[in-house]
């Protein structure tokens, strides 16, 4: 098959072609849904997925995302896709079962034979999370886009939300932040093979985190996506009814970011999720590249959750065990003026 540069084919890439978060927010804010006793974790907070108490013990999480190319190599379009896409069910302490396919591809412009490579790459990452790609949906459209409706189970007493953050707790991140301006680098021809490299390696890596945390009482939890750290650290206090302090010195990031972003290679979503934010975050006397890496766009991002002080240091040696750049970020604390506060 002739190489195609899938990134060249769109204007935005991953997560970073989120709506903007405000602009999102304010358009739909009033709507009116209905709600039910079952319904533990709606739409409310922001989280990352829905929870339905079964009644037996268990409850179901469902969730879907998708987006446009990232990467260039189909597999890996369609790996970092499924990643992506299960990683809500991890964030909300869950175990994903099954996976439905969400696809819109241009006939007209790319050879059908790419989706093979392309659901390949989504069924091995789908496989290895131990759930099983059960049907989808396709359209012919004029961008590709790619993504899953993913549905797991946890036990009731194990669910995680962004809504159960309490003073005292310290933050662990799990992946390196920076895929937004590396692979926005990439499309512009100025991201190096090694960052490229370290960035697809980690959107590729499954948050299989809840595994590995078990009896340590984890119940706050959310993963890094499109609105950035910063975004998804104010959506969990303010759904918290708290304020939280990150070291910035303290934040893993993939090869070549903080590079990047001194130079200010960054994309539309850097600034919308800055719009987002800015009137519930200060950054004190953050350098301007760690306010951006803060704003950085991620696609198939880490988990971020907290645990007690007492526990932080086991948990992050758990953690490591699959995610060696896990990193205690900071700490939780009673409500403040600023619901996020940078150092």
């Amino acid at each position: 098959m002739e190489m195609i540069r899938l990134t060249e084919t769109v204007k935005k890439g991953g997560c970073a072609a989120k709506l903007p978060a405000d602009e999102l927010r304010a358009v739909l804010d009033g709507l009116r849904l209905n709600t039910t006793p079952e319904l533990m974790v709606g739409t409310s907070t922001m989280d990352d997925a829905c929870v339905w108490d079964l009644g037996d013990g268990r409850c179901m999480v469902q969730t879907l995302d998708f987006f446009t190319p990232i990467v260039d190599d189909p597999y890996d379009f369609g790996a970092i896709a499924a990643a992506n896409s299960i990683s809500d069910v991890y964030a909300m302490g869950g175990t994903p079962k099954t996976a439905m396919t969400i696809l819109a591809f241009p006939a007209s412009t790319l050879p059908l034979d790419l989706l093979r490579p392309l659901m390949q790459g989504a069924i091995d990452k789908i496989h290895e999370s131990g759930s099983a790609l059960v049907g989808g949906h396709s359209i012919d459209d004029e961008t590709l886009k790619l993504g899953f409706s993913v549905t797991g189970f946890v036990p009731k007493q194990d669910v995680w939300t962004n809504a159960a953050l309490k003073p005292g707790d310290v933050l662990i991140l799990t992946k390196p932040l920076g895929t937004g301006t590396i692979t926005s680098a990439l499309k512009s021809k100025k991201a190096s093979t090694a960052s490229m490299d370290d960035a697809i390696s980690s959107m590729k890596t499954l948050n299989q985190v809840p595994d590995l945390l078990k009896g340590m009482g984890v119940r706050a939890g959310t993963d890094i996506t499109g609105f950035g750290l910063a975004g998804h650290v104010v959506q969990m206090a303010r759904a918290s009814d708290v304020s939280v302090e990150i070291d910035v010195r303290t934040l893993p990031t993939l090869e070549g970011a903080i590079d990047l972003l001194k130079a200010e290679v960054l994309n539309r979503a850097h600034r919308t999720n800055l719009r987002y934010v800015e009137n519930e975050v200060d950054f004190a006397g953050t350098p301007q590249e760690y306010r951006w890496l803060t704003l950085d766009p991620q696609t198939s991002g880490g988990i971020l959750f907290s645990v007690s002080e007492g526990q932080a240091n086991e948990a992050l040696a758990a953690v490591r065990r699959k995610f060696p750049r896990s990193s205690i970020v900071g700490r939780v604390m009673k409500s403040a003026d600023s619901r996020v506060r940078f150092t």
